[in-house]
């Protein structure tokens, strides 16, 4: 996410916890705050080892280097419920602003995760804060958090808010272990809510062969729930939007040609609200080969379906998410 859009959610209301962070300075963190909340089951039960000895040394080496990293990330924690609190109807953006300190924040937020949820966190909203410290650490980027955040989607008694969340966080991270991970998660899911989350999740992950598994999902797909999350997962994978952002798109043309054909296919096949999110995804990712897609797909439609293709055509033709991006 870029700086204006962070800037732009650090809304009035919520500054006072930057302020609060500043004005730590290098204060230390209470151990009662970093005891094990019991209501949290941490990472690392179901880490490796030497995965759990290098992170204990990596957040060691941290805290020597950044100890106001580790001081501002306590607080941000312990001011997450107030912060809410005076959203009102709306959630803080917590992740945000953990992710907003930087790099440095990474360890302390894996610390979190994997070893010592803080205690004195409420109960009722140690789920959210948890799935907060998740969602900053994708937003870093470090391909250091995986060992923990696959051992949190790997875990099949996680609640699905929380799969959900992990798989975008390590769908953002983007890279070719990333991008195993979640395909190995997937494959072992089964089906129903839980790969309904890792699904949802998996959009963020701008890799080919993540594509080709949504657009296998979405072909099989037996129930309009899952069509409409595989859906608007392919939608964010392909987005047109999103890929003039990556620094890397040498796969953009077939992630977005991929997504398209699989979205026509489901236009055909399903109706109602998953009909529904494979034409406003297929408006996002605006895939040049989309027109002749919906032209094959009309010649062995029933009637009925033919009319609803040429409603789909009627609505690329304007796309109103269309952007130039070099010819389409």
């Amino acid at each position: 996410m870029g700086e204006r859009t962070m800037k732009t959610m650090l809304t009035k209301r919520h500054l006072f916890l930057t302020a609060c962070c500043l004005a730590l300075g290098g204060a230390a963190v209470p151990e009662t705050a970093l005891a094990a909340a019991p209501e949290i089951q941490v990472a690392a039960a179901r880490m490796p080892a030497q995965q759990l000895a290098d992170l204990r040394r990596d957040v060691a080496r941290a805290r020597t280097a950044e100890p106001r990293s580790f001081a501002a990330v306590s607080k941000i924690v312990a001011l997450a419920p107030e912060a809410d609190a005076r959203a009102r109807a709306r959630k803080a953006p917590i992740a945000l602003y953990v992710a907003k300190l930087g790099p440095s924040a990474l360890m302390p937020a894996l610390e979190m995760l994997a070893f010592s949820f803080p205690r004195d966190v409420p109960a009722a909203a140690a789920p959210a804060l948890r799935r907060d410290l998740i969602e900053a650490v994708g937003l870093l980027h470090d391909k250091r958090s995986l060992a923990v955040l696959s051992a949190i989607l790997d875990d099949p008694a996680e609640e699905v808010e929380t799969t959900r969340t992990v798989s975008e966080a390590i769908a953002r991270i983007g890279n070719d272990e990333a991008a195993t991970r979640l395909l190995a998660a997937l494959a072992s899911s089964g089906s129903g809510d839980r790969t309904r989350a890792i699904l949802a999740g998996m959009g963020e992950c701008r890799r080919a062969n993540v594509v080709e598994a949504l657009a296998a999902r979405l072909r099989t797909a037996s129930d309009d729930a899952t069509a409409r999350v595989t859906a608007r997962s392919l939608g964010r994978a392909g987005n047109a939007w999103a890929w003039k952002t990556m620094p890397e798109r040498g796969e953009e043309a077939q992630i977005r040609e991929v997504a398209a054909r699989a979205l026509v296919e489901a236009f055909v096949r399903h109706v109602g609200e998953a009909r529904g999110a494979a034409s406003n995804a297929l408006m996002v990712v605006d895939a040049p080969q989309t027109p002749a897609l919906i032209a094959e797909a009309r010649k062995s439609a029933a009637p009925e379906v033919q009319k609803a293709l040429d409603g789909l055509a009627a609505r690329f033709a304007r796309n109103p998410t269309r952007i130039d991006v070099g010819g389409r």
